[in-house]
C-alpha cells in the first residue's frame, strides 16, 4: 500500500510550510548603551517579513551564564515597521547578553546573534543636608554643615569625595572645599558678616557627581570694618560734588544703609556740614575762596564704620 508513504510526504510538506512562516532573524542587529541603566537596540526587518513585532531580550549574566538559567524578555515591540527601541531598567556595573527575534501568529522567529556588554556605573544619589550652623557671631565667622551620605545601590561605586561650594549672594567670589567621601561634615571659613550664603553640596564617585543639594545661611550684621574708597570731588561755581565707592566687599559686614559725610572749613568762620547720605555722592554749597577737609564713613544697621582718610580740598590754591 502507498497510503503511508503518501501521508508522510504530506505531513513533511505541511511542517516545512509551517516552519517557513516563522520569521527569520532580524538583520543588522546592534545594541549600544545610552547610560548605565539604558540600552538602545537597532535592527532591520527580516527578509520577507510578514510578522507582527519583535521581542527584545536582555539577560543578566553571572559568571558568563544567564542568572538562574532564565531568559528575560525585556520588551515587546508591537510595530513591525519599527527599527529601534530602548530598555531602561538595567543594573549598573553588570554584564548583559542582548538579542532579539521577530514574531507572528505562527510563533517566535529565529534569534539574532548575541551581543554581550558591560553596563557602566552611576553617579551617587543626592546627599541630604541635615544642618547648617553658625559657630560664632564675631569675626572671623565660621559655620558647620552636616549631611547624610547617600545610600549605595547594589554594584554602585563607592563615594570618593564630597564637594562643598559657598558664595555670598551678589558676590562673584565662590569658595570650593573638597573632602574625603567618608566624612559627613565640614567647617566653612572666611564668611563675611551680614550676608546670605548659597551653599551647595555634591557627592562624587568614579562615574561622576551627584545632583546638588542646596541650603542657605545668613550671617549676623556688624559694624563696617573698612572705610569708603576712592573719594574724589569736582567743583562747579559754588557747588562741590564729592563722590566715593563703598568699602571693600569683605569689610562691609552687612548691607550699607547710609553714609555720614562731613565737610569742614579750614578757617574758624565757616560751619561744619554733616550729612547722612543714602547714595555714593553728595553736593555741598561752598565758598570757592576757602579750603575744606572732607571725610566719609559707611553705616550698617549696627552703626558707623571707620572714616576715610581726611581729604584736603582747596578750590583756590592761590588765595
Amino acid at each position: 500500500m502507498r497510503v503511508i508513504p503518501c501521508l508522510l510526504t504530506f505531513l513533511s510538506t505541511i511542517i516545512r510550510i509551517t516552519l517557513c512562516k516563522v520569521p527569520s532573524q532580524p538583520l543588522n542587529f546592534d545594541v549600544n548603551l545610552i547610560s548605565a541603566t539604558e540600552a538602545r537596540y537597532t535592527w532591520e526587518a527580516p527578509k520577507d517579513f510578514s510578522g507582527h513585532g519583535y521581542y527584545l531580550y536582555a539577560d543578566k549574566l553571572v559568571n558568563g551564564q544567564p542568572e538562574n538559567g532564565l531568559l528575560r524578555k525585556k520588551k515587546v515591540v508591537f510595530d513591525k515597521k519599527a527599527s529601534h527601541a530602548e530598555v531602561d531598567d538595567l543594573e549598573p556595573n553588570t554584564e548583559y547578553s542582548f538579542r532579539m527575534n521577530a514574531f507572528n501568529f505562527h510563533g517566535d522567529g529565529e534569534f539574532t546573534p548575541t551581543k554581550i556588554l558591560l553596563t557602566g556605573g552611576l553617579p551617587p544619589r543626592q546627599p541630604e543636608i541635615l544642618s547648617v550652623e553658625l559657630l560664632n557671631e564675631d569675626p572671623p565667622l565660621k559655620a558647620r554643615i552636616e549631611w547624610k551620605r547617600p545610600s549605595l545601590k547594589p554594584l554602585e561605586s563607592p563615594i570618593e569625595k564630597f564637594h562643598i561650594w559657598y558664595r555670598a549672594e551678589g558676590s562673584d567670589k565662590k569658595t570650593h572645599v573638597t573632602i574625603d567621601g567618608t566624612k559627613t561634615s565640614v567647617e566653612l571659613k572666611g564668611l563675611w558678616m551680614g550676608r546670605v550664603y548659597d551653599i551647595t553640596l555634591a557627592a562624587e564617585n568614579i562615574e561622576g557627581k551627584s545632583v546638588n543639594a542646596t541650603e542657605k545661611l545668613g550671617t549676623p550684621t556688624g559694624l563696617p570694618d573698612g572705610e569708603p574708597l576712592h573719594v574724589q570731588y569736582e567743583i562747579n561755581e559754588d557747588t562741590m560734588r564729592i563722590s566715593w565707592d563703598p568699602p571693600e566687599e569683605e569689610k562691609r559686614n552687612g548691607n550699607i544703609s547710609s553714609y555720614k559725610a562731613i565737610l569742614t572749613p579750614m578757617d574758624a568762620e565757616g560751619a561744619r556740614k554733616e550729612e547722612e547720605v543714602q547714595g555714593l555722592q553728595h553736593s555741598f554749597k561752598v565758598d570757592t575762596r576757602k579750603a575744606y577737609t572732607f571725610k566719609v564713613a559707611a553705616s550698617t544697621m549696627k552703626g558707623l564704620g571707620p572714616y576715610s582718610p581726611v581729604l584736603t580740598i582747596n578750590p583756590d590754591p592761590s588765595s
